[in-house]
């Protein structure tokens, strides 16, 4: 049995410090002595002399108060594992979109590539795209145009009469024909032109007429030419618009 020198307090024989004031317990005989042998000193500043570890835990008698607990020190939460997961994601979609587009233009460059076989196979063997490019130009070279020869039989001067259904007039006419250049000329208008070959055979042929002199007085319009016979055409005007036939002309061939 021991007891505290100070409080007087009861303890037994397991503990050696006081649960109230920390006071080193002594045995219980002890308080016969006198009581200045019976006090523990204490030291400057409230602070009393323990054998025990700071951070021991105190035992406490059945039924008494429990020593005070005091709770663990709590640690933020480390969010830097987050933080290195968020920036590896994102690191990680760049790589990828990055891969993809490489891999779209790689695609695209083989396509070009093997349509450009393709299109060498087409133009046949021993035959280049070059060669076939070249080809087409002068196939294309080679068809006749409008402009292209003469027409033998529209060759020379032709004089005639012309009638007009809108206006119901009559008009003198001449046509000169010399290689490729075709003039027309109205002296009764008067007005003068050129005509423009559109298309040709060997018995029509087809113009535009563009009026240079008394445009004021004439229009241009559409002209078909046939042949009647080696000293004889015919003309039908036509509203380049409506094609609808405004004036015909029978002319003949000067000797």
């Amino acid at each position: 049995m021991k007891i505290c020198p100070n409080c007087k307090r009861n303890y037994t024989d397991d503990l050696s410090f006081c649960l109230e004031d920390g006071a080193r317990l002594a045995p219980a005989y002890a308080s016969q002595q006198t009581p200045d042998q019976g006090k523990t000193a204490i030291l400057p500043g409230g602070i009393r002399p323990t054998a025990e570890p700071l951070n021991a835990p105190r035992a406490t008698v059945e039924g008494s108060t429990p020593a005070h607990h005091y709770p663990a020190p709590q640690f933020p939460e480390k969010r830097g594992g987050k933080l290195w997961m968020i920036i590896g994601g994102g690191v990680a979609i760049v790589f990828v979109g990055v891969i993809a587009v490489a891999g779209l233009f790689i695609w695209k460059a083989s396509n070009t590539s093997s349509d450009g076989s393709s299109q060498a196979a087409a133009n046949g063997p021993n035959q280049n795209s070059g060669d076939a490019q070249a080809n087409n130009n002068n196939s294309a070279s080679q068809k006749p145009t409008a402009e292209a020869g003469e027409l033998e039989w529209l060759n020379g001067e032709w004089t005639g009469d012309g009638y007009q259904t809108d206006t119901k007039t009559r008009w003198a006419a001449r046509l000169t024909v010399q290689g490729e250049t075709y003039s027309i000329d109205y002296p009764d208008i008067p007005c003068k032109g050129t005509w423009k070959l559109i298309e040709k055979n060997s018995r029509s042929a087809s113009f535009n007429e563009v009026i240079t002199q008394g445009i004021d007085q004439c229009t241009n319009s559409h002209v078909t030419v046939e042949k009647v016979s080696a000293s004889e055409i015919s003309c039908r005007y036509t509203n380049l618009r409506s094609r609808a036939v405004i004036a015909t002309a029978v002319l003949t061939k000067k000797e």
